[in-house]
Formats: structure tokens, C-alpha cells, sequence
């Protein structure tokens, strides 16, 4: 290449640097302008949305993987007043997710004020015992939901485009983005600690997809994204009323909105949070896991706390618990873990809810069982929540045991960049080491012998249970739940599961600990299961 060629590509690149941000600004009028033009939008102050939802969770599906057909989380219906100018937002849901065992409603209200939320109703599972004691039932939201809630609101708001032109210096120009084969000119805003990636149609100018990287301890550093449909005029302005998110090109959200009211008159009190909860407000500290808060209320099982990477626990820290000779179980959480002491090393059970609480879990057991390293995970079962913390135990070195067929799904999450996570994986890279039980898989070090064997059931595919032969104690995660949901009357086909499962391999336990709950007593499950 001569230096007269050479010359020639840096005035290029010269000059198109220069004119990034008014390439970046030309895009964002071009949208404002297909989208009904800056005073149709500007005049937008308030409004009223009624519509309907479905929601899906793919990594709790019956098998492990990309391709795995996602099992249905929700649905719902609801009613969204805003105050566009002000900040000010209220959703109104009445909700039902529509997981096993049963359907189950939930109706709430989601308000945001002044940078604070607040939720009136039972929201959550975890919150319905709890709701009990007061009349009517409502919290604040943690710090890290109110910020999810608040991040959420500014990708959907009907105003994005007309804030990202009046604040240009937040405004960038980036390459195109490429989605199933077609090119979107995009420009990056970024905004408090969110970075927003808007694509705009080559066609029609309006934008079509606005993109969040977020971390997802499964999946890797993910492309969240807000595709945007089904345009329809509302007040002189043009919006939206098909909103889907897509989780790396998979749905996991679809929204219909049913009708649209520009400027509604909205009540002095309909974002009014009571002062007792603005007392007991929280700000979110560390990173916030955005898909854990999404996702789990779409399930039915968020737990609103800002100690989030607990889920749950009322404490500081959970806690160890002994529940036989060199046996111990975490407590204070909704997701446990059990540690395994052999003559030289441990073994854990399950990795739950994600970072924090193994990091936790880490620290305790090597406190409780001091010169013994962590040498063996075992992963019942490959859905999030259970497995979510499992990066960090590959991290501390540990050789993961899991279920038929689940290998390939482990390596690919363990291999997966994890920038936006940050954990402790991405920070210090290691090769994992899986094993993978077809049938059982037995570990003996002169102290004691544990097994791990397959059982067949309908929750998930090459599920494990653990077997601890000396102390005759089993561990279980989410077929049976002793010490958290009482026997009922009928078995569920989980629990006869588990029950064939033992009397497949020949076990003889006395007790079982579970991934949820505590401990119980295996001769009444077996008794009620029978034949």
C-alpha cells in the first residue's frame, strides 16, 4: 500500500468520525419524524395504556438448550398511567402465572414516584403468607426492582427519541446491527448506568428493536431486546401496540396493547406512596441483576429485596445448619445448598439463585470445614434458579456433576464471555470439567460414599438426586419440598417420581433435605406414594 493510498483511508476514517454525531442526530429526527414529528410526540404528556401480556421461561424447560421449547410462565392483564413529563408511572396488573402445580392469580399495583417504588397487593408467592398481617397488603419496592422497573419504563416511553434529541451529548453513532439477516442503522444512548442500543427500520425510519446488553449467569452476556410492531396513530403521534422482548432472539415477553389514550386527566393521588414506605426505602448497592428481577416476576417467585443475591433471606447472610454428621444445609434463603464433608474434600449440592450466594456458600463451608477444598458441584437439574451460581464454583475449581444429556448445556454456559456479568468466572477464565451421570455416579474417599443417580420425571430431563449411604439422607430439588409444603392428600406425579426413582436404584433413605424448605421424614412420602 503506497502513502498516497494510506493517506487517503485516514481522511476517510477522519472524516467519518467527525460526522458520527450528526449521523447519530439524522437518524434520531428521522424517527421522530416517521413516528408523527416532534410536536405530536412533544405534546404527549400523559397517558393511559390497557392491554395484555404472555410471558415464557425458557431455562425451565424440560430439557437443557437453546433449542428447548420454553415453558409458559404468565399472563396478564394491565392498565398503564404515566405522567411522560414528571417521571411518574402506575401499572395495574392482575396477573396469573400459569405454572405447575396450579394457576395462580395475583393482583397488584406497581407505582413509581420520584425515583422510588412502591407495590400495592401480593405481587409474589413469597408474599402471600406474609400479606396476611396487613390490610392492604403492599411494600416497597427494593432499590435494584425500582431501577429494573425504571429502565424498563424509559425503553417503552413514547418519548425516548424526543429525550435522546434533546440530550445529543448522550447520543452516539454505532455500527449496524445485523438481525436475522437484515441491517439496522443504530445509535447508542446511554443514560444513568444504561446503555440503550435503538435500531432503526432502513425502511420505514421508526425504531424497531432498542437493545440492552445484560448479563445472564446461564447464558452469557445476552442481548436483551424491545422489538417494536404494529404502529398505530394515537393523539397526531404514531406508537407501538406490539412490544415483544427477546432474550438472544428467543421471546420471552409479548405485549398487545388494546387501547392507547393520549393526555388523560390523571388524579393528584394515583401515584401517592404512602409515607411509611417511603421511610423504609432501600437503594440498590452492586451490580443489578436485571434478569433475575424480570424474570422471577414473570414466574411468580420474585422475593423484593436488595439483598437479592439471597432471594429471600431476611438476614445479613444465610446460614449453615447440621443436619447429620458432617452434613450441612443453608438456611435464611428460598434456594438451599447442601455441603458434604468427605475425608479431604467437599462436595456441594445445587448452586442457587446466582453469584452472591455461592460466593456465601464458599465461604461458609470452608469456614465450617476448614484445609478442604470444594473438589465436586452436583446440579440436580439444569433449570436458572438452581444453577445460576454454578460459574463460581468452576471458578474455586470444582468438577461439576450433572445429568443425562445436560453436559453439552453446562460446557456451553461455563464457556459463555461474561463481561457484563463480571463475575468471578469472567475474571479468572477456567476450563470447567463436567461429568455427566446416564445412571448413577459414585464418589468414595474412605470416609464416606456418596452416590448420584438418574431418576425419570416430567420436570426436567436428566434429573439427579444425591444419596449420603452412611447418614441414609437423600438431597432433592423442587419434586418434593419437606419442611416448606406439607404432604397433601393426593401425590403429586413429582413426588411419585422421586418415590419410583429411590426404588429404582435400590436406596434406603430415612430423611431427604431439599433445594427448597429444610428436611423430612421419606417413610410418609413413600407411604402415600405406595405401590
Amino acid at each position: 500500500m503506497n502513502a498516497l493510498i494510506r493517506l487517503s483511508l485516514v481522511a476517510l476514517c477522519l472524516l467519518l468520525t467527525s460526522q458520527a454525531p450528526a449521523f447519530a442526530q439524522d437518524l434520531v429526527a428521522r424517527g421522530i419524524e416517521a413516528m408523527g414529528g416532534e410536536a405530536a410526540l412533544g405534546q404527549l404528556r400523559t397517558i393511559a395504556i390497557r392491554g395484555q401480556d404472555t410471558q415464557w421461561e425458557h431455562e425451565s424447560s424440560l430439557e437443557p438448550g437453546p433449542k428447548a421449547k420454553s415453558r409458559p410462565a404468565g399472563e396478564a392483564k394491565f392498565v398503564v398511567r404515566r405522567d411522560l413529563v414528571g417521571g411518574n408511572a402506575r401499572v395495574d396488573w392482575d396477573r396469573t402465572v400459569v405454572r405447575t402445580p396450579k394457576p395462580t392469580p395475583f393482583k397488584y399495583s406497581e407505582i413509581v414516584a420520584g425515583g422510588i417504588g412502591y407495590v400495592s397487593g401480593i405481587d409474589s408467592a413469597s408474599r402471600i403468607q406474609a400479606s396476611l398481617a396487613s390490610d392492604p397488603p403492599g411494600h416497597p419496592m427494593s432499590g435494584a426492582r425500582t431501577l429494573v422497573t425504571l429502565r424498563e419504563l424509559t425503553r417503552r416511553s413514547p418519548r425516548l427519541l424526543l429525550d435522546m434529541k434533546n440530550n445529543p451529548g448522550s447520543v452516539k453513532a454505532i455500527a449496524a446491527q445485523t438481525v436475522d439477516g437484515k441491517a439496522y442503522p443504530a445509535v447508542q444512548y446511554d443514560l444513568r448506568d444504561w446503555s440503550f442500543v435503538v435500531m432503526f427500520d432502513p425502511d420505514t425510519r421508526l425504531p424497531a428493536r432498542i437493545r440492552t446488553r445484560d448479563g445472564d449467569p446461564i447464558q452469557g452476556d445476552s442481548n436483551y431486546d424491545l422489538v417494536l410492531a404494529d404502529w398505530r396513530a394515537v393523539g397526531g403521534a404514531r406508537l407501538a401496540h406490539a412490544l415483544t422482548y427477546q432474550l438472544n432472539g428467543r421471546d420471552i415477553l409479548a405485549i398487545k396493547y388494546e387501547q392507547v389514550t393520549a393526555n388523560p386527566a390523571l388524579a393528584a393521588d394515583l401515584f401517592e406512596i404512602p409515607a411509611a414506605a417511603r421511610a423504609k426505602v432501600t437503594r440498590a448497592t452492586g451490580p443489578v441483576p436485571y434478569q433475575w428481577i424480570i424474570r422471577r416476576g414473570h414466574w411468580g417467585n420474585l422475593t423484593d429485596s436488595d439483598a437479592i443475591g439471597w432471594d429471600g433471606t431476611a438476614r445479613a447472610e444465610p446460614e449453615l445448619v447440621d443436619v447429620a454428621a458432617g452434613v450441612s444445609q443453608s438456611r435464611g434463603t428460598s434456594h438451599n445448598v447442601v455441603v458434604v464433608e468427605m475425608d479431604t474434600y467437599l462436595v456441594v449440592f445445587d448452586a442457587p439463585i446466582g453469584e452472591p450466594l455461592s460466593e456465601w456458600a464458599i465461604r461458609a463451608a470452608k469456614q465450617r470445614y476448614p484445609g478442604k477444598p470444594i473438589k465436586y458441584l452436583m446440579l440436580t437439574h439444569h433449570h436458572w434458579d438452581h444453577t445460576s451460581g454454578a460459574r463460581t464454583y468452576v471458578a474455586e475449581g470444582a468438577t461439576v456433576i450433572v445429568g443425562r444429556d445436560n453436559k453439552a448445556h453446562f460446557e456451553r454456559m461455563f464457556s459463555a464471555p461474561g463481561a457484563a456479568l463480571n463475575d468471578r468466572l469472567h475474571r479468572n477464565p477456567r476450563k470447567a470439567d463436567v461429568i455427566e451421570v446416564t445412571d448413577k455416579y459414585t464418589l468414595r474417599d474412605g470416609k464416606r460414599e456418596i452416590g448420584f443417580y438418574s431418576i425419570e420425571t416430567q420436570h426436567s430431563t436428566g434429573t439427579l438426586i444425591g444419596y449420603i449411604a452412611d447418614a441414609r439422607l437423600g438431597f432433592v430439588t423442587d419434586l418434593w419440598s419437606p419442611g416448606r409444603d406439607p404432604l397433601p392428600a393426593k401425590p403429586t406425579q413429582s413426588q411419585i417420581d422421586l418415590v419410583k426413582g429411590v426404588k429404582h436404584h435400590g436406596l434406603n433413605p430415612e430423611r431427604f433435605a431439599a433445594g427448597h424448605g429444610s428436611t423430612g421424614e421419606y417413610a410418609p412420602l413413600a407411604k402415600l406414594v405406595g405401590d
